[in-house]
């Protein structure tokens, strides 16, 4: 097999065997000095050394990227392969600052690599991020978190998309599972469950990534998807950590009742007749009958998948005898649910985009959905949520990166594209919130359809 190269046009290229030892030299040089303090001469030494090794690589290429993945690098621009790296001590460092993207360009000191080893032997206190401690330790080559990609160039798999693409063939397997035996690995249920707990105490990543969808994988996407965001709700409620997987559990099998509905039905491309719909009217009831006969699952998982289309006023289906409000599980399981349906792309329809549905919901208020828990979710995901896509008042468009509680439209955003559309080398940070007193011209003037710009939001997160 011929040696993968990085391309760099107009001059030789780069074989990965080069650029996995400098990179492996690098992790091997971090552990080393960490035995040393950071002006000690065995850390400049390791920095220089490296530098100058860097240097030789970038004298044929502008930038040495990679993705951070489990215990794994993925060398960017490289075929499948070619592109691991290895590494016998791990990433502990990189996980502990939640990076997932390195990025070295053409440029690069050892002063600045004397930084990152600097950054990366010491523990992040509490709300420390490790793009603005390189900031303002004036490095300028390295970035990290991120990995800028341009045009149609092939998106590097960060940890997040990892997860959530592998989260949701484990979803598909327990649904299957479900459909063919009647039976689910709870296990693995609880597995997911609390990956999307734990990823919501340590950055959050899943929940911007809930826009990933395709009509292929539909169903499963969606299970998962109201999984993370009735969590998410139930966790800035304030409800303990039992509780979170508990409510995690019955969100992940809601729509168990939908396995035995023709899928015909449920792909068809239109609106229902209505008697299709009294069909599919079926599957609140037909999951929790199911789940019933399952030892392992309890009560409230039963509720929530029987529960999940009664509306607040008493109307929705199944047809309740006597009036009453659903559990709150439920109660948060179908906003989530009317939330990321609304979002979905679907055979029939294009996905609207996140102020839309909200908007659409907020009619809903106090008839299909509950007012109180409307309210707190629209202050939880904002009107802009992390990973939407929106284009300013200026012209340029952005990725949303972080929302703000009162301020509803002015999120911090990271500006990908110039006014014209030309994408940025190198994204700009702007927190709307913090800078509306003296820029009040600049806003969001709408949200927009990553696919209509051909951008990819979740590598720039």
């Amino acid at each position: 097999m011929k040696p993968a190269t990085l391309p760099v046009e107009g001059v030789p290229r780069v074989g990965a065997e080069t650029v996995r030892a400098c990179l492996g030299h690098l992790f091997t040089a971090l552990h080393r000095t960490a035995l040393y303090p950071p002006d000690h001469p065995a850390v400049l030494d390791a920095a220089a050394a490296l530098s100058a090794e860097f240097g030789e690589i970038f004298r044929y290429a502008e930038t040495l990227a990679a993705a951070v993945v489990d215990d794994q690098l993925l060398l960017s621009g490289y075929p499948q392969g070619e592109n691991e790296i290895r590494l016998p001590g791990g990433l502990h460092d990189l996980h502990r600052w939640s990076i997932e993207h390195l990025a070295f360009t053409r440029g690069l000191t050892a002063v600045e690599l004397d930084q990152l080893f600097a950054l990366l032997h010491r523990r992040p206190a509490g709300g420390e991020d490790a793009t603005t401690c390189l900031t303002r330790a004036g490095v300028d080559h390295i970035r990290v978190g991120r990995l800028a990609t341009g045009g149609k160039a092939p998106v590097a798999e960060t940890v997040g998309i990892h997860l959530y693409r592998q989260a949701v063939n484990e979803v598909a397997a327990i649904y299957q599972q479900l459909g063919d035996h009647h039976q689910a690995d709870l296990g693995q249920a609880r597995q997911i469950v609390s990956a999307v707990v734990d990823d919501q105490q340590h950055g959050n990543q899943l929940q911007a990534l809930t826009w990933l969808k395709s009509h292929d994988d539909y169903t499963y996407t969606h299970v998962l998807n109201v999984c993370i965001l009735t969590v998410a709700q139930a966790r800035t409620l304030g409800l303990p950590e039992k509780r979170l997987n508990a409510i995690g559990i019955a969100a992940l099998l809601h729509d168990t009742g939908k396995c035995f509905i023709p899928p015909e039905l449920l792909r068809k491309p239109g609106k229902l007749t209505p008697a299709e719909f009294e069909v599919v009217k079926q599957h609140p009831a037909l999951g929790a009958k199911v789940l019933r006969t399952i030892p392992e699952v309890d009560d409230l998982t039963v509720l929530v998948a029987y529960e999940h289309h009664m509306r607040f006023d008493g109307s929705g289906y199944p047809a309740r005898a006597h009036p009453r409000l659903p559990n709150l599980a439920s109660r948060l399981c179908t906003i989530a649910d009317y939330y990321d349906a609304l979002r979905t792309i679907r055979s029939y329809k294009q996905e609207i985009t996140p102020d839309e549905a909200l908007r659409i919901m907020s009619q809903g208020a106090g008839t299909v959905l509950d007012p109180l828990l409307l309210r707190h979710f629209v202050e939880m995901v904002g009107l802009y949520p992390r990973g939407c896509l929106v284009q300013l008042t200026d012209g340029r468009i952005a990725v949303v990166v972080a929302t703000h509680t009162g301020f509803a439209t002015r999120p911090a955003i990271r500006v990908l594209t110039d006014a014209t559309g030309g994408r940025l080398t190198q994204p700009v940070e702007i927190d709307l919130a913090a800078s509306h007193a003296n820029d009040r011209e600049l806003s969001i003037a709408r949200a927009i359809d990553p696919y209509t710009v051909e951008i990819a939001p979740e590598t720039y997160l």
